[in-house]
């Protein structure tokens, strides 16, 4: 079946500053994301219609979203993209524009919940997987915050003009909820909005995790909620989950143990302090005789240790 796209510029010899990206990029399957979103698109087999985007483009703006902590804006992703050389090569979209309308459209009927798993597990499949866990494979829960500086309570009056006018219009956004956020100098409490979810095959050497599992909810929906979500899509490619807030529902985890076969702990504060063990450079525990890092040797699923 000819595919009926229309494709952005690839400049394959292009030279990364996001060592993540370019480790990511090298080992994504670009012919196989097409065949497996191809059936979703119905102009493929009549030839009719305009030719839609290249899906591997919208793919990637999605795992790219769930990369990086500062895109917190589906709506800014297509600007961000469009300012950053890294973002564009990896995106394969030079030469051509996306809007978040197509971001949007492409989320809600082409990568569905099956189709975005199988994926991920494309890119864990395709990878000689080393890293400072092995070989046990461990999971790290990142979850931001995401604003959507709307109301959630629909108001079709903007002013109090009874003519046509040029002031602001406000927005309304049903879906988003109320939520709490660390307090800082520049962030309140409180937002209204979304949180993203991202599972991360941890390694010490953060230009090493790769995306394996991703979820966006309201930010009002509880993370135990979210978590069971996200193990589904995980179960096959992770031993272990370290989630950054604690879980106190031994009933609820050990169901997690036993549907996924993944131990979801708390993982320590990275302010906490191992008084017996010294740290290296990158931040990971020593033996104190030998001054070597810690791995892991093997999880004993009888005991949980």
């Amino acid at each position: 079946m000819k595919l009926r796209f229309r494709f952005g510029k690839v400049e394959s010899n292009h030279s990364y500053e996001d060592k993540q990206l370019d480790r990511i990029d090298a080992q994504l399957d670009e012919p196989q994301i097409r065949q497996r979103l191809t059936e979703s698109y119905k102009g493929q087999k009549s030839g009719l219609g305009r030719k839609p985007l290249d899906p591997v483009i919208a793919y990637k703006a999605h795992l790219l979203y769930f990369l990086k902590r500062d895109i917190i804006s589906f709506n800014e992703l297509p600007r961000q993209v469009d300012k950053d050389d890294d973002y564009q090569a990896f995106c394969r979209c030079q030469g051509v524009e996306f809007t978040a309308g197509y971001l949007s459209h492409f989320r809600k009927h082409h990568l569905t919940g099956v189709v975005a798993a199988q994926l991920m597990r494309d890119i864990v499949s395709g990878l000689d997987i080393e890293t400072s866990t092995t070989p046990l494979r461990i999971g790290i829960w990142d979850s931001v915050p995401m604003p959507s500086y709307s109301t959630p309570v629909k108001d079709t009056k903007h002013c109090d003009c009874k003519k046509p006018c040029e002031c602001d219009k406000h927005f309304s956004d049903p879906d988003a909820q109320i939520g709490w956020q660390r307090p800082t100098l520049t962030k309140k409490d409180k937002f209204i909005g979304y949180r993203k979810h991202t599972v991360l095959l941890y390694s010490a050497d953060k230009d090493e995790r790769l995306p394996i599992a991703t979820a966006v909810c309201p930010a009002n929906e509880a993370d135990i909620d979210v978590i069971e979500q996200t193990l589904s899509q995980a179960h096959q490619l992770i031993d272990v989950l370290l989630v950054d807030q604690a879980i106190y529902d031994f009933e609820q985890i050990a169901d997690w143990l036993t549907n996924y076969g993944v131990l979801v702990l708390v993982k320590p504060k990275s302010n906490a302090v191992l008084d017996q063990y010294p740290l290296d450079a990158t931040k990971t525990p020593c033996c104190p005789k030998m001054e070597q890092p810690l791995v892991w040797s093997h999880f004993d699923f009888e005991d949980y240790t």
